[in-house]
């Protein structure tokens, strides 16, 4: 246990928990968003509605995955904000080697990780803003869908909205790779297909996550 505890307490332990976290929040975005595609089954959101009823009726299952989720989510920033601390104070050779790293991986990969504390920032607003509209003033019997079309008739809802879910796409872009190299799983034979993987996800999700408030706010 005192060796599993030092692990964990290293850099390298940190790191591997903040590629596990990433990962599993990939797994939540990739759900969260097959979820949200019943909006566009033209049926006014009543498969929305049927949808997010039947997540209702998992009962105390659904809090207990909201309480994991929540759990996963602050390790991760909390991990990542304590290694971005721990690389800022030590500052020397390692910091530069970093970035000459990232600067010979190209110019879109330096300016992903140049952007990643700024769109941490902002995903988090967007995620407590979201939690806010559509979890916390959710009740048992709420139209859902109508819930949605309301609030996302507001412009500042639609442009956080927006903002948020391509800078998702953005995070995602960055942190996808580097979780799977945070697990040691960095080989030339599958780290181009993950590398072209987690270039699909960021498209993804930050257009089909933008797609929903732009969509309801010009046409619905």
């Amino acid at each position: 246990m005192k060796a599993l505890k030092r692990f964990f307490d290293s850099t390298i332990g940190q790191k591997v928990l903040v590629g596990a976290t990433g990962l599993a929040l990939v797994g939540f975005l990739i759900t969260h968003l097959v979820g949200n595609l019943f909006m566009y089954a033209g049926d006014d959101g009543a498969s929305f509605n049927a949808y997010s009823a039947g997540l209702h009726d998992l009962g105390v299952l659904l809090y207990i995955a909201e309480i994991g989720l929540l759990a996963i989510f602050l390790a991760h920033v909390g991990l990542v904000t304590r290694l971005v601390i721990k690389q800022r104070r030590s500052g020397g050779a390692g910091r530069y080697a970093v970035s000459r790293s990232k600067q010979e991986g190209g110019g879109l990969s330096l300016l992903s990780s140049k952007m990643m504390s700024i769109s941490g920032v902002v995903v988090l607003t967007f995620i407590v803003v979201h939690i806010w509209d559509f979890r916390l003033q959710l009740e048992p019997d709420t139209n859902l869908f109508e819930m949605v079309r309301s609030a996302l008739k507001e412009p500042w809802r639609v442009g956080l909205y927006t903002a948020g879910s391509f800078l998702i796409g953005w995070h995602v872009f960055h942190g996808f790779q580097s979780a799977f190299r945070s697990l040691g799983l960095n080989h030339s034979t599958f780290t181009p297909a993950l590398e072209k993987a987690g270039k699909a996800l960021a498209v993804i999700f930050g257009l089909g996550f933008a797609s929903f408030p732009l969509w309801i706010f010009f046409t619905q």
